[in-house]
């Protein structure tokens, strides 16, 4: 029971437990001889702990009171290490929420879409290029002979001209098959996907994005039956997505059947279709790629001319997206963590500094009495304060980065909204907040109430110890090796900017200006 108590006492701060810990494990001792009957362990115990806990969180409280009292008093008298502190902190923590935030966007968060663990990307294989877009021909009899698709469907970008509402306008478009959006599985916010059956009724129909419906029709609540003109082709309106829909990337506004004849199946090295699946219930993507294997093995056994070294490839949508934008993001991320590499280095040795400063002013603590564990419990205080400023300004300064940064979001990424500082970043960014104040506060904090008595007063007397030296000689080398990766990379990156402007492109520029005319396909075929 003793044991317990005593354990129990460990929630009250040091300082209380060295002042009163003895008299009242006495005082708990003399309840326990006097304490008669089979549950009399238990209520003292229970006694204990609705003692213990309140008073211990209260005792915490006042200290934790006094301690940012002080904070504040000491800080206000050196000014010029507290901005500078602060600004450290909130260039550490703003650099890595920023990139965190954009990586989350882009690799982490599911995709706006029901069950997106389930839809790939399917791709020709072939020497040379492992992601070819597929011939219809090929897509027609992968689908035939394959079952480990619940669905798919196929698309292709391009884009119309919209005349008639308003000035004619260039819009993204999306030439899909009946059977694409039903398989992305997002319903319509008004009307209906196309006919599944890619009946000829809607052969000459189109689904609106949120956006167009909204800014260019005014959000016109019949228009679903209406008639909107593209390409100089009168189309009908069967439908509206949702406001959060985005594909196959946010510049994408409006959808139109593809309407495949049967010339289009005659040449099977015709690749311009981009092919999305739904995996069936239970089916992997290895076991999707292995059967997607075996029908191209058999495509190929059957049209040896057009089809002996075409493969196939499958992944995860959320996983199909270019090397480029991946090291990227990589490259991004790798950055902002030197710099708060930087950042923590540049905290310890600030305080180390400002502990050395203060060690007289510690020693006489130490003399007059107060506890190690006070004068510790004091300094990661302060340190602690100076990050929860410095992190606080970090997640505004990475809330301004943000709007610049989406600018790397790819343009492919079927996500219409924007990188945003949700619950998760900003736990991420007191994560770090708590990385650089508390982590790399406590050993400066340590070494500032590591002496007691006269030996401090000696101690501060005779300046900086050897081993502090040498611990600051560290700290400086992680700084300056974390620095010289930052400039070599970007020395690099600003070497080949200027070789790409100082590239001849084989003609002269100045004074010449272009332009480019789209020209409806329906009235000027080839």
């Amino acid at each position: 029971m003793i044991r317990l108590y005593r354990a129990l006492l460990r929630l009250y701060p040091a300082s209380f437990r060295e002042a009163y810990g003895q008299e009242m494990c006495g005082v708990f001792a003399e309840r326990v001889a006097a304490a008669t009957g089979p549950f009399a362990s238990v209520r003292l115990l229970a006694a204990a702990l609705v003692d213990v806990v309140p008073n211990a969180l209260s005792a915490h409280g006042e200290l934790l009171a006094q301690d940012l009292r002080y904070a504040a008093r000491t800080l206000a008298r050196s000014p010029g290490f507290a901005v500078t502190a602060v600004l450290v902190v909130a260039f550490g923590v703003g650099a890595n929420t920023a990139a965190f935030s954009l990586a989350d966007f882009v690799l982490v968060r599911p995709l706006p879409f029901p069950e997106a663990d389930r839809l790939v990307r399917v791709w020709e294989r072939v020497p040379g290029y492992s992601m070819m877009e597929l011939s219809p021909a090929n897509y027609r009899d992968w689908k035939a002979t394959t079952g480990s698709f619940e669905s798919t469907g196929a698309f292709f970008r391009t884009a119309a001209n919209m005349v008639g509402s308003g000035e004619p306008q260039r819009l993204g478009a999306a030439l899909v098959t009946p059977d694409l959006l039903p398989t992305l599985g997002v319903e319509p916010a008004r009307g209906r996907w196309f006919d599944a059956e890619g009946g000829p009724a809607d052969d000459a129909s189109v689904i609106l994005s949120w956006g167009l419906w909204q800014q260019e029709l005014g959000g016109d609540p019949d228009v679903v039956g209406s008639t909107l003109n593209l390409d100089g082709q009168p189309r009908q309106v069967v439908g509206v997505m949702p406001e959060t829909f985005a594909f196959p990337s946010r510049a994408t506004r409006v959808w139109v059947p593809l309407v495949l004849g049967e010339d289009a199946y005659q040449d099977r090295n015709d690749n311009f279709l981009n092919v999305v699946g739904r995996l069936a219930d239970g089916v992997t993507v290895e076991q999707a790629r292995a059967d997607l294997e075996r029908a191209a093995a058999r495509l190929a056994a059957t049209f040896p001319l057009t089809n002996a070294e075409t493969g196939s490839n499958v992944y995860l949508m959320r996983d199909d997206l270019s090397p480029h934008s991946r090291i990227l993001l990589a490259a991004l991320g790798g950055a902002a963590l030197c710099i708060l590499l930087l950042a923590c280095a540049n905290l310890t040795n600030l305080l180390l500094a400002r502990g050395a400063a203060r060690s007289r002013e510690m020693a006489v603590r130490a003399a007059l009495g107060a506890g190690r564990h006070r004068l510790v419990r004091q300094m990661v205080t302060e340190s602690a304060a100076l990050a929860l400023v410095g992190g606080a300004l970090g997640v505004g300064l990475a809330a301004l980065a943000l709007p610049v940064l989406t600018l790397l979001v790819p343009s492919n990424l079927p996500v219409s909204g924007e990188p945003r500082l949700d619950l998760r970043v900003l736990g991420l960014a007191a994560l770090f907040t708590g990385l650089t104040g508390v982590g790399f506060g406590v050993l400066p904090a340590l070494r500032a109430g590591g002496k007691k008595g006269l030996d401090a007063i000696r101690e501060a007397g005779r300046g900086g110890s050897g081993r502090r030296q040498g611990l600051r000689a560290a700290l400086v080398s992680v700084q300056v090796a974390s620095s010289v990766v930052l400039l070599v990379c970007s020395g690099l990156l600003a070497r080949a900017m200027w070789r790409l402007q100082d590239v001849d492109p084989g003609f002269r520029s100045e004074g010449v200006l272009t332009l480019r005319t789209a020209l409806p396909p329906s009235r000027y075929a080839p």
